[in-house]
């Protein structure tokens, strides 16, 4: 029954992510301007602390990129300076409960901004969305799978103990093999084999992260809002830190401009 509903409940995710991308690029960003403000909910619930002005930071740097264009490269950087921030967290030792101003840094550089540049994306390039899509989803699914099958020794035990090394691994290598062929894997450039690993290798590590910031909060998942899977701030934890360097990676290869 359980698995049921995580079915049920991941198709109705996925096709409205898919569904609003296909319909229209401003449709699509409003799903997500949507899901930040719960994703900004459920964080602040978690950590005990409330913060209105977060709730401005999605339309805020939005319609700055929309009406300022050339401000792009700079939100580029700073969604990129987020990602690498965050990744140097979970090296960290840390296990306090987190600051208001840590809470005002989630709330802006992991979820605002990484959602804003996937929804300016959406709107210039549909299609590197949904590659972005099938390679976070894909690396979840083969390395549930495959460490579910094979997995043998544990990736993390403290953070996240059903996550396996042989897992992680087999996920990298099943989203990146998919997505060479849905690119044409006769015309495919060794950059494009870069970007999937790289993406693939930062959507893993975003789980890690996302599962630390709930242990130190004491919490199995962030909300109930996504009955099987937790809340949105769960569901788009991949998604957060390897969006930015994604993005930039596809600009710096001349994929997109």
């Amino acid at each position: 029954m359980n698995f049921l509903i995580r079915s049920l409940t991941s198709l109705l995710y996925v096709g409205l992510l898919l569904g609003s991308l296909y319909i229209d690029g401003t449709l699509f960003s409003v799903v997500l301007f949507m899901m930040t403000v719960i994703a900004q909910w459920e964080l602040q619930r978690i950590n005990n602390k409330k913060i209105i002005l977060s709730y401005l930071f999605f339309p805020a740097g939005y319609m700055i990129a929309q009406f300022t264009p050339e401000s792009v490269p700079y939100l580029m950087g700073l969604g990129v300076l987020g990602s690498v921030i965050m990744l140097s967290f979970f090296s960290s030792s840390n296990t306090s409960s987190y600051s208001l101003t840590f809470v005002y840094f989630l709330s802006l550089f992991q979820i605002s901004i990484p959602l804003i540049l996937l929804a300016l994306l959406g709107e210039s390039n549909p299609l590197y969305v949904l590659y972005f899509f099938g390679i976070i989803w894909l690396s979840d699914t083969g390395a549930y799978v495959i460490g579910s099958l094979f997995g043998k020794r544990k990736l993390a035990p403290t953070i996240s103990p059903n996550k396996t090394i042989e897992g992680s691994l087999g996920g990298i290598v099943v989203a990146t093999l998919a997505l060479l062929y849905a690119a044409d894997i006769d015309n495919v450039r060794y950059s494009w084999i870069l970007i999937l690993m790289v993406t693939a290798i930062l959507g893993a590590l975003g789980d890690l992260v996302q599962s630390k910031i709930k242990r130190v909060c004491g919490v199995k998942d962030s909300g109930s809002i996504l009955p099987g899977h937790g809340g949105i701030y769960d569901r788009i934890d991949s998604s957060i830190l390897a969006a930015p360097i994604y993005i930039l990676l596809l600009n710096l290869f001349a994929y997109v401009s």
